[in-house]
């Protein structure tokens, strides 16, 4: 199961994870940070759903494979939806520059509150993060990665 502790975050990242949660604290806004790290391992199953056929694998073994991770069980619903286009090494929480979000109303997620991922977007541009409710293709409304640090360290080698 994927970490949520900041600590597991690159350092430069930590700070501006911590920035970010402090800017919107400041703005009255709960939020919780639910994964930072994510194994290369659990980033290919997540790859996976929404895709069974092309993996050539059914629902009753994705549910295996995720069981072993520590992940819930899908149902054939949620198994048909796309929840992430990079596959293992491909997304920013391998690497320590991303962590995953959800506002809280009442101590409870707040998954669909819209408006409020759109002030945290705005939120995240003042801690220097990339929000992926921007993006052009495949919106993540909860995603934020550290994509400057990313690239001075990880592109430069």
């Amino acid at each position: 199961m994927a970490s949520r502790k900041l600590e597991d975050l690159h350092p430069i990242t930590q700070q501006k994870a911590k920035q970010f949660l402090e800017i919107a604290k400041q703005n009255g806004l709960d939020v919780l940070i639910y994964c930072t790290y994510r194994s290369p391992e659990e980033q290919e199953i997540l790859y996976m759903q929404g895709r069974l056929e092309q993996f050539g694998i059914t629902l009753e073994e994705l549910n295996e494979r995720r069981l072993k991770l520590g992940l819930w069980k899908l149902s054939e619903k949620e198994a048909k939806r796309k929840v992430t286009n990079a596959r293992a090494w491909q997304s920013f929480h391998q690497y320590g520059f991303a962590f995953d979000c959800v506002p809280l109303a009442g101590g409870k997620p707040d998954w669909n509150n819209k408006e409020t991922y759109q002030i945290l977007g705005e939120i995240a541009k003042q801690a220097e993060l990339e929000w992926a409710g921007n993006w052009k293709r495949f919106k993540e409304m909860p995603h934020f990665q550290d994509t400057e640090t990313y690239n001075h360290i990880v592109k430069r080698r």
